[in-house]
């Protein structure tokens, strides 16, 4: 593991870069995470000298500069809710989703109000947007997730003694057999009905067949209508609209 020293530079056009310098590393390298620059830079490197990197490189940094995920107007479609981004009531000094406009099925609209004069494209707001976007899922996991899963579970002929809705951002669904237990991620909320349905037919598969092996494939491949492969790359393609 490579000794790293770490600070941070303010710049005009590419706002707060965070340097890393690393022991060991020879070249600058740099990438754009969460809206902002990150870049390692050999532990050699004066303060001059990065500072001289980094404009030498600022066109090629702005040119690997996503593009911001979320506008003014921008209306987010996730298959059983919307959410509209719009500008808030003077004073407003932070971004707010109102989730009572959800609390009808047929009527999961929201609107994520942001402070009036701020530039939705700074990373706090766009990384704000996002953060609202995660608490409209939370708040609807269980009223999406669950019924369906249920519904395929009885069809299946599966007993699963406990559904659980869980809040972490990198596993979508686990499974504990000998308790017939499952959990479902509430990003799964994002998902188009049928990538939803894949990771509970998945999970619901593992009741039977707890390891991944061919015979859970086949189990799962059978629950996914012959599917599973084409499910599974299409979940690993699949362009997630909230930061993860």
């Amino acid at each position: 593991m490579p000794d790293l020293a770490t600070f941070r530079i303010s710049h005009p056009t590419l706002g707060e870069i965070k340097v890393i310098k690393r022991t060991g590393s020879g070249k600058l390298s740099a990438r754009w995470i969460n809206g902002r620059l990150r870049v390692n830079i050999p532990a050699y490197a004066t303060e001059n000298e990065i500072v001289r990197a980094i404009e030498q490189h600022k066109a090629d940094f702005e040119a690997i500069r996503p593009k911001p995920r979320y506008a003014v107007g921008q209306t987010i479609g996730c298959h059983n809710f919307t959410a509209t981004i719009a500008r808030g009531n003077p004073g407003q000094t932070t971004p707010a989703i109102n989730l009572a406009a959800g609390a009808s099925a047929s009527d999961l609209r929201f609107i994520i109000t942001l402070p009036d004069g701020r530039n939705p494209e700074e990373p706090e707001l766009q990384q704000a947007i996002s953060r609202c976007l995660h608490t409209a899922a939370r708040h609807l996991a269980p009223h999406i997730l669950l019924p369906e899963a249920r519904r395929l579970a009885e069809r299946f002929g599966l007993r699963v003694d406990k559904w659980e809705i869980a809040h972490g951002k990198s596993t979508l669904g686990t499974c504990f057999p000998t308790q017939r237990r499952i959990r479902l991620s509430y990003l799964c909320v994002f998902l188009d009905p049928e990538l939803r349905n894949y990771i509970i037919c998945h999970e619901l598969a593992h009741l039977t067949e707890p390891g991944h092996t061919p015979a859970f494939h086949r189990l799962c491949d059978s629950y996914c209508n012959g599917r599973e492969t084409v499910l599974l790359r299409r979940l690993r393609s699949f362009s997630w609209p909230v930061d993860r």
